[in-house]
């Protein structure tokens, strides 16, 4: 899945952790988030990159038994056309709840924070903020948990189609 924020302002203060912690949980079941990441608060800041992966299994043990590569979700955030846009981008086009929910959590508090408008179809057209949020109310309004449950059915039944791997942004 990919989605696109304008910049209208250059400076974000968002910190990392903090920001996982919103897109899945800060605790589940008793014990802190386990997170994957490419990137940090620092690299963010500067460099307006970030890569954030929730480990499902090392938090909820029924997703060890899941014989799937839903396990894991890559979600990151790059600048591209001369740090103009931020391109958030999925390894797969189709996402579980769980993972949908925590990218569109993760671009709303992008796009808050740099004051920009979203594009879900390659930036043919805009958003605000709140016409994305209404769009994606039902989903945004679950719960971790709730989100979790489905996901674990949907892992079982949701085809596994990969993002190509063409994209605008410049890895160096």
């Amino acid at each position: 899945m990919r989605i696109y924020v304008q910049f209208n302002k250059k400076e974000i203060n968002l910190n990392y952790r903090e920001l996982a912690e919103k897109m899945w949980f800060k605790t589940y079941q008793e014990e802190p988030l386990e997170l994957s990441h490419t990137g940090n608060s620092e690299t963010l800041q500067e460099n307006y990159r970030l890569g954030l992966k929730w480990d499902k299994g090392l938090n909820d043990e029924r997703w060890q038994s899941k014989k799937t590569l839903w396990k894991y979700e890559d979600i990151s955030v790059n600048p591209i056309r001369n740090n103009s846009i931020l391109y958030f981008e999925t390894r797969h086009i189709y996402l579980l709840s769980v993972d949908k929910r925590a990218l569109y959590i993760m671009v709303i508090a992008f796009a808050k924070e740099v004051e920009g408008l979203i594009s879900e179809d390659a930036t043919k057209t805009w958003e605000t903020v709140e016409e994305f949020e209404n769009k994606h109310y039902d989903l945004l309004n679950l719960s971790f948990e709730k989100s979790n449950e489905i996901s674990l059915v949907e892992a079982d039944t949701l085809e596994m189609i990969e993002e190509p791997w063409d994209n605008e942004v410049e890895y160096t």
